[in-house]
């Protein structure tokens, strides 16, 4: 009866130290009603916590035992800090200090010492404790153990007693720390944390399966350490386990009537009615689901500190639990944010994650009924195992819309352009504006808006109800087409509900951009904002994020210095409004940066990227997703700088990391493949960069489609790489069909299209093919010009090779023309000190070569030769420019200087001629020849050191 008197003390003391002391009174008054004697108890260990050093290491239950103890012996078995002493050894185990302790058993930590060296952990009953029903829980609790032999749950070594007859038993020792604590610590995202839990669930079924029933779980009750760097969980304390099949223990093992089993927070609504006999395997599955709650959320669903103990069992028994993802949604800002960064995210992000799938496995295991809940934890482990591999959940209703995402995330290749894909796509959107505006607005608009994707969108995906006016059924209807036809339903259908109007222009806009439809995305979202703008203010979050969209619609239609406006716009407000960390923020920086590179602008480009990628990297994490896209960015900065070797490194790392969490068929993993690839390329290894090109078309193709924007651009950088390599036929046949797709899918006058006619019609130039070479570049330099101006970076490049293919072609005059002006328009733009700088001052001296304009040429020369020595030593063009200046000075007759620039020049890139390009040998043959033409003319032939 005693012992049954401190373990209400101790759980008493537990919840109300959790409580400000202004409610601890009005706590215990309740909880302990007409027995004034225990509310003294407890008020009395209340009173002197000030004074312990910490109750976590020092319970409640030593300190009740101290206050009734009126056996001396018990008293002077005691130390003053409250922890037992045993001697130094006990049996072969050298005991070394306390780990802790409970109300009725001490955890030691001891070295074993034969037949094998070892640290474990010792578990004793404490001195004083070993009465008849202390000693029947401990036998439990170490046969419990003895019966099970699984990685996620701690192993009975030995047992065994003290010479004073007080058993013990030995676990290996695992020097973890609480799951919750693990995950924070290691900032664990919300898919590594569910892997982990899907490890416990498989320990609590071993336990299932050994008839074991643990009822305490709780977060510091599993602990995880690191085995080879990796998480290990392990299971521990099955103190008040419960067998479902057969007796622990000869001694009789009985829970009184009322007295609570396990730790309040984490115990099952049965747990809490009941007197133990009616306990199966679903109520670990609901605590389970509390660990799984707090592991997401960073709270249990009901926290015991902020409300009244009566209270907490009411709602325990009667009220439904929040969702995780409204829990995140809500609460202390600072708080939430918080949360969100352990799991390397922010608020808004991470509700979206456990928004749907999640919360439905999560309320599942936690339904009160226990015929509804999982019926083991081996289910709610295949759920969240369905939930990580995109398939359908059991805890979802399996609705078509439902099951038509979960099979898109799986097959998106075969579902192109069909009926099937549009109903996924269509489904998918009108859920995500729903959920996104009830998150935000009145439950009333999101189910305006649901109500309208629902019956004039999603309809549509079924030839049974597209009937109407003018309209036959089709069964193969395309998305283009359903979000054409539920845009002319829009007008005049919400003139007194602008908000919901606004709603699903958004969303549609974002739609149709992702089907690369920028002229019906751009009107869709400058409608959509300008009903923001008069109805919520231009200053407000929705508002900004549409700006930022626009912003990108107006980018991919190729129109920068517009998008560089609009991105501006948004994130100077979001900036002040929501602060420089804040996802909506990021969106916005992201899109600047990516403009600024399109614009030219390299070192902007890079310096913003930086800056985002570090924000990223501490607040979401290294492995997140908009991290690594951040990375390609500032990867392609550094390419366009000329800074390969950088580049190379951060798209390599990039891809690694894709791979392994997105998959290797992800967008994002496509995107740092074709950009690696770019990265040999630039680098002469376009050996290298050819696999690469062309395994990501391959998936391109398949998965995005083959007129994506992102699959042609990929087919321009193969036909490219191509023509590098020498492989002109195929090079042109796969460059004309990519032109083809690109006029009509993206426009004429777009800069994708225009670098694909660039890449064609270098390719003709190089096989001699001059007229239809220029043909292309006149073309392409008009609409370049009138499109991004005269001095716009793609003009230039556009310019540089223009004259590159007519000094091939010997037309000297026309050569030098667009030479200059390419060299004076990248020195304006681009620096004095860029390689595209520099490179058209290398065309320009040979240009002035070819016509004989030595002393001209010279300067040129050395300015090129000079940039290369300091920046790229080792590269090719370095000996090029040697050769080049050796050239200038033989036509000024200084042959003496001119001989070891030729000589060194040809020899140089004769060594390096891997690293050419075919293309490149141009200028391997060049120097030959002005090898042999300096030794005719300064030496006699017989002598010459030049190459026969």
């Amino acid at each position: 009866m005693e012992l049954e008197r401190l373990r209400q003390i101790e759980t008493l003391f537990h919840v109300a130290r959790e409580l400000d002391k202004g409610r601890q009174a009005d706590f215990l008054r309740e909880a302990c009603g007409a027995d004034d004697a225990l509310r003294a108890e407890v008020e009395s260990l209340l009173g002197h916590q000030d004074e312990a050093q910490d109750f976590i290491e020092s319970p409640a239950m030593e300190q009740a035992a101290r206050a009734l103890a009126r056996d001396k012996d018990l008293t002077e078995a005691m130390t003053a800090d409250g922890a037992a002493s045993p001697s130094d050894r006990i049996d072969h185990y050298r005991v070394i200090r306390l780990l802790g302790q409970g109300g009725m058993g001490e955890v030691w930590l001891a070295e074993q010492e034969e037949p094998v060296r070892r640290r474990v952990a010792l578990k004793l009953v404490k001195a004083g404790m070993n009465t008849r029903e202390v000693i029947a829980r401990f036998e439990s609790e170490r046969q419990a153990l003895a019966l099970m032999e699984h990685p996620a749950i701690a192993k009975v070594l030995d047992a065994g007693a003290t010479p004073l007859g007080t058993p013990y038993f030995v676990m290996e020792y695992v020097a973890g720390v609480p799951i919750t604590s693990y995950c924070d610590d290691r900032r664990l995202s919300t898919k590594e944390r569910l892997e982990l839990f899907v490890r416990v669930c498989e320990g609590v079924q071993h336990a299932h399966q050994k008839a074991i029933i643990h009822r305490d779980l709780k977060p510091s009750n599993i602990l995880v350490t690191e085995v080879d760097g990796r998480p290990a969980p392990k299971i521990i304390d099955f103190g008040i386990a419960k067998a479902l099949t057969q007796r622990l223990t000869e001694q009789t093992l009985f829970t009184r009537v009322g007295a609570l089993v396990g730790t309040p927070e984490y115990m099952s609504p049965e747990q809490a009615l009941s007197s133990g006999e009616d306990i199966d395997t679903r109520t670990d599955v609901y605590s389970l689901a509390i660990v799984l709650y707090e592991m997401l959320t960073g709270t249990p669903p009901i926290e015991l500190r902020k409300i009244a103990l009566d209270e907490f069992l009411r709602r325990l028994r009667r009220e439904d639990p929040p969702k995780p993802s409204t829990r995140i949604r809500g609460g202390d800002r600072a708080a939430l944010s918080e949360t969100a960064r352990n799991r390397r995210s922010e608020p808004g992000l991470l509700a979206k994650q456990l928004r749907g799938d999640l919360d439905a496995i999560v309320l599942k295991a936690l339904e009160k009924d226990r015929g509804r809940r999982y019926g083991s934890a081996a289910e709610l482990a295949a759920d969240i195992g369905r939930h990580l591999r995109n398939e359908p959940v059991m805890a979802v209703a399996p609705s078509a819309a439902y099951r038509a995402r979960k099979f898109a995330g799986r097959h998106r290749a075969a579902l192109a352009t069909a009926a099937a894909f549009a109903l996924v796509l269509i489904a998918a959107a009108a859920i995500s504006i729903a959920q996104s505006i009830r998150a935000n607005r009145q439950a009333a608009v999101a189910q305006v808006v649901s109500d309208f994707l629902q019956n004039d969108l999603l309809a549509q995906a079924s030839s049974t109800n597209q009937g109407g006016a003018g309209t036959r059924p089709d069964p193969h209807l395309e998305v283009r087409t359903a979000l054409d036809r539920a845009a002319a339903r829009i007008a005049g259908k919400f003139d007194r509900q602008p908000e919901v109007e606004a709603a699903i222009r958004d969303t549609m806009a974002r739609t149709y951009m992702r089907l690369d439809l920028y002229a019906e995305a751009r009107t869709q979202a400058e409608r959509a904002l300008e009903l923001e703008r008069r109805v919520l203010g231009p200053n407000q979050p929705k508002t900004l994020r549409t700006t930022a969209v626009l912003g990108y619609i107006v980018r991919s239609q190729g129109r920068y210095e517009e998008s560089e406006s609009l991105f501006r716009q948004a994130l100077d407000r979001q900036r002040t409004a929501l602060g420089p960390e804040h996802a909506d923020t990021l969106y916005s920086m992201f899109g600047l940066a990516n403009v600024y590179y399109r614009e030219g602008k390299y070192e902007q480009a890079g310096a913003l990227y930086s800056q985002l990628l570090e924000i990223q990297r501490r607040v979401l994490g290294p492995e997140h997703t908009n991290t690594l896209l951040s990375m390609n960015g500032l990867a392609i900065a550094y390419y366009l700088q000329a800074k390969y070797m950088q580049a190379e490194a951060l798209d390599k790392q990039a891809l690694e990391i894709q791979r392994r969490v997105l998959g290797p068929e992800h967008p994002n993993t496509l995107f740092s493949m074709n950009s690696l690839a770019n990265d040999y390329a630039a680098q002469g290894r376009y050996a290298e960069a050819e696999p690469l090109f062309t395994q990501s078309l391959d998936i391109k193709r398949r998965v995005l489609g083959p007129e994506h924007s992102e699959t042609v651009l990929t087919m321009t950088n193969l036909g490219n790489n191509l023509a590098e390599s020498g492989k002109y036929a195929e090079a042109e046949k796969l460059l004309r069909q990519t032109l083809e797709i690109e006029r009509r899918v993206l426009g004429p006058e777009h800069d994708d299209t225009l670098r694909c006619m660039d890449g064609l019609a270098q390719t003709y130039a190089w096989h001699a093919a001059y007229t239809s070479a220029q043909a292309i570049f006149s073309e392409a330099l008009e609409k370049s010009r009138r499109v991004f101006g005269p001095e716009h970076p793609q003009t230039l490049t556009l310019m540089a090779n223009s004259a590159s293919a007519y000094q091939r072609q010997g037309q000297y005059t026309l050569a030098e023309m667009r030479a200059a002006q390419a060299l004076g328009g990248r020195r304006r733009r681009l620096g004095g000190d860029h390689p595209d700088t520099i490179d058209a001052a290398g065309l320009l001296a040979l240009t002035y070569v070819s016509e004989g304009k030595f002393e001209q040429a010279e300067p040129l020369a050395r300015e090129a030769l000079d940039f290369y020595r300091k920046k790229q030593p080792d590269d090719w063009q370095r000996f090029r420019a040697a050769s080049l200046l050796g050239a200038s000075l033989t036509g000024e007759r200084k042959y003496a200087e001119a001989e070891p620039l030729l000589v060194g020049g040809y020899q140089g890139m004769l060594e390096r001629k891997p690293r050419m390009g075919v293309p490149d040998e141009y200028h391997l043959d060049l120097a030959r020849e002005w090898v042999t033409r300096l030794h005719q003319v300064w030496r006699p032939p017989e002598t010459a050191a030049g190459p026969k």
